[in-house]
């Protein structure tokens, strides 16, 4: 008989499916049974078959995780497929645009007419949900609702406070989503946000979550992270965000001073830039917008491991979070990566921007606000880009928290005070 305590882990995202959220999934995973818990992961079946990327997930999960498949997604169904037509694709927008609070709400639904003989059957400690999406909430206030066990949720990014969410009936879902938030969240015995910012957010909007709120952040795994001595490349920079110019979310404003430098001579030549993703097209858009006259190499999607490979060559990374947006508690997973792989770090950021704290005490970055006056921006990029590396200046200290070993440690911490409640 094991003595591991047993947690009913719901999410919609898990391998062959592999995203943000499911590294996030797999990492707690891959820690837990080290620190007391076992789990049975619900999530949607899947058509895909897995990749490489999904397969090496899965490997670092050892038997005490064990995977449940429930009925497949409707909306994941209508959002993979291919060849899905115009109706198919509208029909999926429709979805998860009117039907608060998102499309996965018809999952969650199935999941309550099969989820019984499981409990029954596992007699779990502890019911766990990781939103988004929201609609999961349902699966763990029924859970605990119908079987007494106490329920934790993560939100992985923030709800009825999100400032990126975007819906077509924008009021209506306001509307909706904040009573259900605040149904749910009065339910659970405990909430996890995934900043510091975030957790005196919710507090201040919901006085009763005083004392079940928690704090674990994204973080990176330093098993992922092999140096393969690899030769820097000499002047080179690096761009894998995403690219919204509604939000001005792009690295359009790096580039300008890049192309500033470069025309000023302030710019050691040659150089290059990189960018990885799936919007290859758009960031050459942007480099000929910035009037760049170096190299600009395209690299498509990367999985996790060629990923890092890429930012281990790179002289510098660069960050750049939406202007127009309120950044205030959110901050990319990705940042993480680089942190963990010591990465010089460029960012462009508002001066109340959550990121910009941690890039202080990280050490081996500068930041760059939107507020600047430009000469301002260019000299402090021209003098960062003339100091020589030196990971001496990087807190390991620092960033050892963000280790997903040690985050994990967190979270069981937060199990078991729940159950002990």
């Amino acid at each position: 008989m094991s003595d591991l305590k047993k947690v009913l882990w719901i999410t919609s995202y898990f391998p062959p499916r592999v995203n943000v959220a499911t590294n996030r999934n797999v990492k707690f995973l891959k820690y837990l049974p080290d620190f007391g818990w076992e789990a049975l992961v619900v999530s949607p079946s899947e058509t895909g078959s897995h990749t490489k990327a999904s397969q090496r997930l899965m490997n670092q999960l050892n038997p005490s995780v064990t995977a449940l498949s429930m009925p497949p997604d409707p909306l994941h169904f209508l959002h993979d497929r291919a060849d899905a037509s115009r109706t198919a694709r509208y029909l999926g927008y429709l979805m998860n645009n009117i039907i608060p609070p998102d499309g996965h709400l018809f999952w969650s639904v199935s999941v309550l007419y099969c989820i019984g003989k499981e409990i029954r059957k596992y007699k779990p400690d502890l019911v766990y949900t990781t939103c988004t999406p929201f609609s999961l909430n349902l699966i763990g206030t029924w859970i605990k609702f119908k079987y007494n066990v106490p329920w934790v949720t993560d939100f992985r990014d923030l709800w009825s406070l999100n400032p990126v969410r975007r819906r077509f009936l924008s009021s209506y879902h306001h509307i909706v989503s904040n009573i259900l938030e605040k149904l749910y969240l009065e339910y659970c015995d405990a909430l996890i946000v995934t900043t510091k910012t975030s957790k005196s957010r919710m507090k201040e909007k919901y006085h009763f979550l005083k004392n079940k709120t928690w704090v674990i952040p994204n973080g990176f795994d330093p098993d992922d992270i092999h140096i393969r001595n690899h030769n820097i490349i000499q002047n080179s920079f690096f761009y894998g965000g995403l690219i919204d110019q509604k939000s001005n979310y792009t690295p359009l404003p790096i580039l300008r001073l890049l192309s500033k430098l470069e025309d000023e001579g302030l710019l050691n030549v040659p150089w290059e830039l990189n960018y990885a993703g799936n919007e290859g097209k758009g960031f050459i858009d942007l480099c000929n917008q910035a009037e760049i006259n170096g190299s600009v190499k395209i690299h498509g999607y990367l999985d996790h491991e060629s990923f890092y490979d890429l930012i281990q060559s790179m002289d510098h990374v660069i960050m750049c979070m939406p202007h127009y947006v309120d950044t205030t508690s959110w901050i990319p997973a990705r940042f993480y990566d680089y942190m963990g792989n010591n990465s010089r770090i460029i960012c462009l950021a508002s001066r109340e921007s959550e990121i910009a704290r941690i890039m202080k005490e990280y050490g081996n970055g500068i930041t760059i606000f939107y507020d600047e006056p430009e000469d301002i921006q260019l000299q402090k990029l021209q003098t960062f880009l003339l100091t020589h590396k030196n990971n001496n200046l990087i807190s390991h200290e620092f960033t050892e928290q963000f280790s997903r070993k040690n985050l994990t440690i967190q979270l069981s911490k937060v199990f078991q005070h729940v159950i002990d409640v």
